[in-house]
């Protein structure tokens, strides 16, 4: 797993340059993560990826972000929760933590990277979840 998890994350890092993960890639973190542009109070967040055990035939759920984070009206987006304990879990990286109740219509594992779901098509969740949009 670990071989596939440090290869998924060096294609997300060409994207997100920034991106940090622990030794054993059993998370993944992007400081300065674009929002859509006039949704949110701000214009840039971090986001938290936990990557689960039993991945890729496990996928993600739920992703952390700043615990500032609001739309532009000053109210929560939908799905949105204070705290670094999520529905699956603790947040492993010590912050000042919100995480989205969000999680993957399906997840498709395969055995390539380009055969199936994967962290790349997870932010890509992540990113139709930050627009307010469902993921398909």
């Amino acid at each position: 797993m670990h071989e596939r998890v440090a290869q998924e994350i060096a294609m997300v890092c060409e994207k997100h340059p920034g991106l940090q993960h622990d030794e054993q890639l059993r998370w993944v973190l992007i400081p300065d993560y674009a929002l859509p542009p006039g949704r949110f109070n701000k214009e840039r967040t971090t986001v938290l990826v936990v990557i689960p055990p039993g991945y890729p035939n496990t996928g993600p759920d739920n992703f952390f972000v700043d615990a500032d984070l609001r739309l532009s009206d000053g109210n929560n987006p939908p799905g949105l929760n204070p705290g670094a304990n999520s529905s699956s879990g603790q947040a492993p990286v010590p912050g000042d933590w919100a995480w989205f109740s969000w999680h993957p219509v399906s997840w498709r594992p395969a055995a390539t990277i380009e055969g199936g779901d994967n962290l790349i098509t997870f932010l890509r969740g992540v990113n139709l979840c930050l627009q307010g949009l469902e993921a398909t």
